[in-house]
This record gives structure tokens, sequence and C-alpha cells, in this order.
């Protein structure tokens, strides 16, 4: 493992613009199920909600998890660009609810403390 992402401490590059698009592993299996036994389903459809930026998910990870010292980072460098919430319009619009960003952290969290890759 590289040095600077450490064991305890995180990453400490920056990614200024980096947006993200969570998604529960759950929802991605539901998504394919939902379409599969759906014959009206066509085209492509997004999995994803919401879109956030890096420093959205860190400060979330650092608030539902303050014992671990995730890396506060920097704020949006680029304005112009928008976090967005329904991405998934097509899905939902077949029924499909999505899971928290909140949960899905949580859930990661967890699977990892399980699995023994974190304390």
């Amino acid at each position: 493992m590289p040095e600077e992402y450490g064991t305890h401490t995180g990453c400490t590059e920056e990614y200024k613009d980096f947006f993200i698009g969570p998604v529960h592993v759950e929802d991605v299996a539901l998504a394919h199920i939902t379409l599969f036994e759906n014959p009206a389903a066509s085209g492509r459809h997004l999995c994803v909600e919401p879109i956030c930026h890096l420093s959205d998910f860190a400060s979330q990870v650092a608030e539902l998890y303050p014992d671990y010292e995730v890396p506060k980072l920097p704020e949006d460098t680029q304005p112009g660009l928008v976090r967005t919430e329904a991405v998934p319009k097509k899905l939902m619009a077949l029924g499909l609810h999505f899971t928290p960003l909140e949960k899905i952290i949580k859930d990661a969290v967890e699977s990892l403390r399980r699995r023994g890759c974190i304390a």
C-alpha cells in the first residue's frame, strides 16, 4: 500500500474537482431485476443517487465516524458544477427507491469492519 494512504489517516492527495455518484450495491441488483422483469424498459438507465462533491462525501463519513481520521477535502473549486438529486428518473418511474447516502456509507463501513479491513 502506498505510504500516502497510511492505515488510519486516509489519503492526503487533493481531488479538487471530483464529483461522485454513490449507489448501494443492493440498489444496483434491484435495478437489474426490475429492468429484466419489465418488458417496457429500454435504453440506458442511470443508477446513482445523488451526485455530490467528494468533499461532501468525506465530510459525511467524518461526521458519522468521528473516531476515524478522515481528511478534510477542499471545497468546490468549480462553482458551476452542481450537486443533484433524483438522477435516475427512469428507474424511479419504474418504482425504485434509492438508498440514502448515509446508509450507503454506514453499510460500507460495517462491511469493511466485518471483513477486518478497518478496525
